[in-house]
């Protein structure tokens, strides 16, 4: 295996270790749902919910996209002449999990402010005693390195591994009008570096002024938001609103660059499985312009986010809001009539890679529906503090983890040299599938039912959904135990192909077709 795989192969299987931990945690959440509906371990939920988060999501899903999209972005080495970054990914690699294992420290101290992190909930710990300042502190140095990773590393290796450099050249740029795969992947470098500027700056001034580097009273009233929960001394009359524009301003676009890489995979590679002799989309211009279109209004749809804080949103800023949250739906829309005509005329060859990426697809276009709802404003308002949205949020990321698996199932031939068995693969993309399905549906039921979400225990009928969660949970999770069987299973005879060459040439990229 040559070096760059190598790499990618560190990142693809430290992803599944966190994915573990990650889900054992999650079927953790609702087994005391379940089986301790009259309270009693609140602490403790606390903690495993914020754990499952940051493993879940960080450690597991966006390990996997860095590993698997450093080597699509491979196949656009062919151009530049240049070898793949090694410095680049090898420091992505350490301060990634360096500050995910700092927050699980912290986290075992027990630093709960729930999945999303949002400031203050890390500063209100302290002050009322919940957990001490040294978890504080470990906790803020992990969110810094993390957000330094995913902001700023991970973009640059992943310019440098696709243009060769920071930015792509005039030939590049006329491939990218033409290739909504490339397109996609240039969508993350764009746009993370620029929008998560604010959090990471006002993150830094918080970890300043913790550490007694900068004098709170010296800053802006919007800087010291986060800060009054753990400086009791400080009142400012502040506004919350320039806080959480730049938190959600981070936060959402991670999650739409998250979706547009996925749509970036699913372009590429669903036009390599089917049964035509030269492979191609029905419309790379309708691809294009689906990504432009998903890339430019999932920018200012964050402001969804802010629709309950009723009083501050101005009502330009909310319509701005609803109508671009529905145009990204316009442009899903686009990849699914596109991606369903290229199968209509050419046809599929059945391969695990292709389903799972497709049913990852399908997943995401039903959680779709949601979303649209949850962007319009009415119905937000009526759903948005209960159990509807988690259900939103758990899919999107299932959906967007299903893409990737089908292009770890792709490029495993390449990575360690024989290809995984398709039966195998079957069942495991068909018990993934059914698993995320069922749970998301429970997970709407118990939202429309009113039950509120990061809430322990859950009232009424909470018991009740809870033991449907964690069924649905656990065929989720024999789906992926019998996935890492597989992978541990030494290869039949027959199924071993050649290993790549180690003089360092690409292994199958998305440019050519699997055998």
């Amino acid at each position: 295996m040559a070096r760059p795989e190598r790499l990618s192969g560190w990142l693809i299987l430290t992803a599944l270790v966190w994915f573990a931990a990650g889900g054992i945690l999650g079927l953790f959440l609702p087994a005391l749902q379940a089986f301790l509906p009259q309270g009693g371990a609140a602490r403790l939920y606390a903690i495993a919910l914020t754990g499952h988060g940051v493993a879940f999501v960080f450690g597991g899903l966006f390990q996997l996209m860095v590993g698997l999209s450093l080597l699509q972005a491979r196949s656009c080495m062919e151009e530049t002449g240049s070898s793949p970054p090694r410095l680049l990914p090898r420091w992505l690699y350490g301060l990634l999990n360096g500050g995910l294992i700092l927050l699980t420290l912290a986290n075992l101290q027990g630093f709960a402010p729930s999945y999303t992190l949002m400031y203050p909930l890390p500063t209100v710990g302290p002050a009322r005693g919940m957990w001490g300042r040294g978890p504080l502190i470990l906790a803020l140095v992990g969110i810094a390195l993390v957000l330094l990773a995913v902001l700023y590393l991970y973009p640059a290796a992943l310019a440098r591994t696709m243009w060769g450099r920071l930015y792509p050249s005039r030939r590049q740029w006329e491939r990218m009008r033409r290739d909504p795969g490339m397109l996609g992947m240039a969508a993350y470098v764009g746009m993370m570096p620029i929008l998560g500027l604010p959090v990471f700056l006002l993150a830094a001034v918080v970890f300043a002024v913790v550490l007694g580097l900068l004098r709170p009273e010296q800053l802006p009233s919007w800087c010291r938001i986060p800060l009054g929960p753990l400086l009791p001394q400080i009142r400012p009359e502040v506004d919350p609103w320039p806080f959480n524009v730049a938190f959600w301003l981070f936060a959402h676009n991670l999650m739409e660059a998250m979706g547009i890489m996925a749509l970036a995979a699913v372009y590429a590679l669903v036009p390599l499985y089917t049964r035509a002799p030269t492979p191609r989309l029905y419309s790379p211009g309708m691809g294009v312009l689906a990504v432009g279109l998903y890339t430019l209004s999932a920018i200012p749809a964050f402001g969804h986010h802010l629709y309950t804080m009723i009083s501050t949103s101005p009502p330009g800023f909310t319509a701005l809001a609803q109508a671009a949250s529905w145009l990204t739906g316009f442009a899903a829309a686009f990849t699914a009539f596109n991606i369903g005509a290229t199968l209509w005329r050419d046809g599929l060859r059945l391969h695990p890679a292709p389903l799972f990426v497709l049913g990852g697809f399908l997943l995401y276009l039903i959680d779709g529906f949601v979303a649209l709802q949850l962007a319009t404003r009415a119905w937000n308002l009526r759903l948005h503090g209960t159990l509807y949205v988690t259900a939103h949020t758990m899919t999107i990321l299932i959906a967007v983890g299903m893409i990737w698996l089908g292009m770890l199932y792709h490029h495993h031939p390449g990575l360690r040299g024989w290809p995984l068995e398709a039966r195998r693969g079957f069942l495991h993309a068909g018990l993934t599938f059914l698993g995320a399905l069922g749970m998301f549906y429970t997970l709407l039921r118990a939202g429309a039912a009113g039950i509120p979400r990061r809430a322990y225990p859950w009232p009424g009928d909470g018991p009740g959904f809870g033991v449907a969660m964690l069924l649905f949970g656990v065929l989720f999770a024999l789906a992926q135990v019998l996935f890492v069987v597989h992978l541990l299973r030494p290869p039949q005879p027959a199924t071993i192909a050649p290993r790549p060459s180690p003089s360092g040439e690409p292994s199958p990229s998305l440019q050519q077709r699997p055998a």
